[in-house]
């Protein structure tokens, strides 16, 4: 491994670009992915891409049918002020069917994005590049010795298997000259974007593409990229036609596919009438946002309404309530500027030099938190007058503050000291000060910023190891309960396996009112975070030990012999087949029923040993049967059972790496998130 970070591997696909960024820290695809680089297993993996190749080769060849259909495991996370956005887990089955379609299709989809992306400011190309690697020089170190402890762990999430051209965030785009160019060149700019645009994709208009096109829809054959982009869609999400599965970034890729067909089409449509792309009107679209710019206020209309009729065609409606229209410049909302002065005074807080002359001071100043006194209550006052006024902005002005503190702090990496010696009551001060910001609004971004503050402070405070220290995070936390008893679970997920690296608990009210959401949420990804957070106190530990084994055995009980991967109840075993805190009997009756599952499939592997769903349910199921030497299942599978003696670091790592393979702020101050 070189200085320049991780050499690229095809199956990387199934790492990068297939898990939602806001996911549970222990749940992986890596243990399955290190399965599949095995020997035999490549081969078994490239003999089937052979095969599917020349499947698709033949004209009457239908790919991906049969025995491939999984259901997701679905949950919500924060989106907007008071929304939630559903977001899909996909199960290894569906991996390998994504992974093994871009094998066969990957040339096929970006050849399309490349002769049609008339208005898109994110599509995908092939990434050229042999290493994933960090952007700025001033990374490279922090990068290499990550990567090294990790190993490919440093790539999962990241969405980065392709090259994503030319920008790679809105922020990107707004900041660019070409921005600001067309509000000089145009008098009139409209904003707007699609109703639900995942959620409504109806996975059939992408075969309205080619019936559409006459000589496509006759020269179509069986195998045709738009009819198989039908199929792998159902697949993967329990064989519904209906919307697309939001988090991975495959899924955004696949959305870009119609998105563009519907952008050619309005375009052409502007076109017969006269109205020229580039001369009276610029229309760009990031994923489901579009901008347009033109002179003349009629052509802006005219351009709505040539998206409004030919989005509906395809299912897509346009959302009436965030279209915008007005006279150029665009400018910022109103909220940004005041949430830059508060920012600034935020950053005040911090030693703003340069690195050089930090080194030159005396050794009883060179700290990066300032002595100087902070009106605390003042700055609440002001933070809570903020989101007061502009309710509907939370979600960026929490982004934006806790990002000046994270960023100011996480200049410890660079070798910085945070505090002097009577720095632990400007550690809590400086706590409890991103706490009350992170109460307006607790999502899963937010959550892993809060927890990446404490982690760069432990290094100085040792919050882990002193008693005292930890008592007081300890009581900082609960002092802020009420944000967890009224969180969504799924946002505020991390705090778990947190608390029990750093053995702090919540209070037995805030637990109680936890245990209540996880019953009605009924979902495996949650109850196992839960059941290790308990392990700090046996009691508690041995309550929560038996509830889930319950929960677990009466989930067990709904799965039938038929397509057990069409069932929900199927992730119950994929999370909990390897964990050590069930009783013998009921692992003895998961593993019972993932031999049952291998056995069918080996009946019909015999009768019809060439067909590739078989040969990839066979490796799923292979995975699941592994065992140690000792006869005991891994602790590490797609739930890892024996925690992080260093999560929270993970954890800060991750949230540092979005600056470094998405570049999300470039100023000292900028925003970074995942790209939902």
């Amino acid at each position: 491994m070189g200085w320049n970070g991780i050499e690229r591997n095809r199956m990387d696909f199934i790492l990068t670009d297939l898990l939602p960024v806001e996911l549970s820290e222990l749940f992986s695809f890596i243990p399955f992915y290190s399965f599949l680089l095995g020997k035999e297993q490549q081969k078994k993996v490239f003999k089937l891409i052979e095969n599917l190749k020349e499947n698709k080769a033949k004209a009457n060849c239908v790919m991906f049918e049969n025995s491939w259909s999984t259901k997701p495991l679905k949950y919500n996370i924060l989106k907007g002020t008071d929304t939630m956005r559903e977001m899909s887990i996909v199960q290894p089955l569906a991996a390998l069917n994504l992974f093994l379609f871009m094998e066969c299709y990957q040339k096929d989809i970006l050849d399309f994005f490349d002769k049609k992306h008339c208005f898109s400011i994110r599509y995908h190309k092939k990434s050229t590049d042999l290493f994933y690697k960090a952007k700025e020089k001033k990374v490279t170190q922090y990068f290499q010795r990550q990567s090294h402890r990790v190993g490919r762990g440093v790539i999962q999430q990241t969405g980065n298997y392709f090259k994503i051209s030319p920008f790679e965030s809105i922020n990107a785009f707004t900041g660019s000259q070409i921005w600001r160019m067309c509000n000089f060149k145009f008098k009139y700019y409209a904003k707007m974007d699609y109703k639900s645009c995942f959620d409504s994709i109806y996975t059939h208009a992408y075969t309205w593409i080619i019936e559409r096109n006459v000589v496509d829809s006759k020269e179509a054959k069986n195998s045709h990229l738009f009819i198989t982009i039908d199929r792998i869609l159902q697949n993967i999400n329990g064989r519904s036609s209906n919307g697309l599965v939001v988090g991975p970034e495959f899924s955004r890729m696949i959305a870009e596919v119609l998105l563009q067909e519907i952008d050619r089409e309005i375009m052409l449509a502007l076109l017969n009438e006269g109205i020229i792309h580039g001369k009276d009107y610029s229309a760009f679209r990031y994923v489901d946002d579009i901008f347009i710019f033109a002179n003349e206020y009629e052509k802006i209309d005219k351009i709505i309404e040539k998206y409004r009729l030919i989005g509906k065609r395809y299912l897509l409606r346009l959302n009436e309530l965030k279209l915008k229209k007005g006279n150029t410049p665009c400018l910022p909302k109103e909220w940004l500027e005041k949430t830059r002065v508060l920012s600034d005074i935020i950053g005040k807080f911090f030693y703003q030099g340069k690195k050089v002359d930090y080194e030159q001071l005396p050794a009883d100043k060179r700290f990066l938190v300032k002595t100087d006194f902070i009106s605390v209550d003042r700055l609440k006052d002001e933070i809570a007058v903020l989101m007061k006024t502009h309710q509907d902005d939370r979600r960026t002005i929490v982004s934006f503050l806790l990002s000046t503190l994270l960023n100011n702090i996480s200049k410890k990496k660079n070798n910085y000291t945070l505090f002097n010696k009577q720095g632990f009551g400007r550690a809590l001060l400086l706590l409890d000060i991103a706490l009350f910001i992170y109460a307006f609004y607790s999502s899963f971004d937010q959550t892993r910023k809060l927890i990446s503050i404490i982690t760069y402070m432990n290094g100085e405070v040792n919050f882990k190891n002193d008693c005292n220290a930890r008592t007081k995070l300890n009581k900082i936390i609960q002092r802020y309960s009420f944000v967890f008893q009224s969180g969504n679970l799924f946002d505020i997920c991390d705090w778990f396996p947190f608390c029990l690296e750093y053995n702090i608990s919540l209070d037995a009210k805030t637990e109680e009112v936890l245990i209540g959401k996880a019953v009605k949420l009924n979902d495996p990804l949650i109850w196992a975070n839960l059941l290790l957070y308990s392990k700090y106190y046996e009691p508690f530990f041995n309550e929560m030990e038996a509830k889930v084994e319950s929960i677990v055995e009466g989930q067990m009980s709904r799965i039938s012999e038929k397509e057990p991967f069409l069932q929900i109840e199927i992730w119950y075993v994929l999370i909990f087949h390897n964990c050590p805190y069930m009783s013998v009997a009921l692992r003895d009756r998961m593993n019972g029923l993932i031999n049952q599952v291998s056995t069918d499939n080996s009946k019909k592997l015999r009768k019809d040993p060439s067909q590739p769903s078989l040969i990839a349910i066979k490796l799923v199921c292979d995975f699941l049967q592994l065992q140690s030497t000792g006869g005991n299942k891994p602790a590490e599978s797609f739930f890892n059972w024996k925690g992080e003696s260093d999560f929270s670091e993970q954890i800060t790592y991750r949230t540092y790496q979005r600056t470094i393979f998405k570049r999300y702020h470039k100023s000292k101050y900028g925003l970074y998130a995942s790209l939902d």
